[in-house]
């Protein structure tokens, strides 16, 4: 049974979070999940505003099989003359991979040695599980990577730290602000927020922090911030918010 909290695309069944906030089709929150998967994958691939906008109208496994093609690097190649089908041969394992993709069967040969070959290989790598195409992400990761993106632009005056579990705002005449990721569907009258809340207290006992936020994906029912307010701590100088942060900007661009 699949973890609730992975999102993407096995084959061709498809993994997203049911309508919320402006994601009210699947062509959005097709566009949702290649955006939010930038932030993960980066290093070796990267989708464009364009080609967000583009593959959305396709399956998942299409848009990934189409980005794999295209950086398929040709122009790099050394051709053998006796050989008729495509497949790599290169000093790292990242040939292995790319030949098993292009030509599984075949023993014919291309020779090559680029650098370029190691993202490609790194993303049909991640591509394929159990001899399925699959991309398979967690959604607090997803959330967490683009609040984390949002902070540090919105910031770029500050330090900004990820902490893994949370994120830290710092400077010299600021003396902090930690911020708490989850992707939950907040329902206002009950918040399910006890983990995230229960985080944010143990940091203001400590005397880390005394103004801590929860930030979850807004929603039809939860646009505006809610002031927590937290017996145990009514002798502590603290401040703790459940706040909605908006994805819309993601189909905006």
């Amino acid at each position: 049974m699949l973890d609730k909290n992975l999102i993407g695309f096995t084959q061709e069944k498809e993994f997203l979070p049911k309508d919320f906030d402006e994601f009210n089709s699947l062509i959005r929150l097709r566009h949702m999940f290649l955006n939010l998967s930038n932030n993960i994958l980066q290093s070796y691939c990267n989708f464009s505003k364009y080609e967000q906008k583009k593959l959305s109208f396709f399956p998942l496994q299409s848009a990934f099989s189409y980005k794999i093609k295209k950086m398929l690097p040709i122009s790099f190649i050394k051709t053998n003359k006796y050989s008729s089908k495509q497949s790599f041969n290169f000093c790292l394992n990242s040939t292995k991979i790319i030949n098993n993709y292009l030509n599984p069967k075949t023993k014919d040969s291309i020779f090559i040695s680029n650098k370029n070959l190691l993202p490609l290989a790194k993303l049909i790598s991640i591509c394929y599980s159990n001899n399925k195409m699959q991309v398979l992400i967690d959604k607090h990761l997803l959330f967490h990577e683009f609040v984390l993106k949002k902070i540090k632009k919105l910031h770029s005056d500050k330090t900004v730290i990820d902490l893994g579990d949370s994120i830290c705002i710092k400077s010299k005449d600021f003396i902090g602000l930690k911020v708490y990721t989850s992707w939950k569907d907040i329902e206002v009258k009950k918040p399910n927020i006890n983990d995230e809340l229960e985080d944010a207290i143990k940091s203001i006992k400590k005397g880390e922090y005394y103004q801590i936020y929860l930030a979850y994906p807004k929603n039809d029912e939860f646009k505006k911030q809610i002031p927590i307010y937290v017996d145990e701590l009514k002798n502590e100088e603290y401040q703790i918010k459940a706040i909605p942060y908006s994805l819309r900007s993601i189909i905006k661009n």
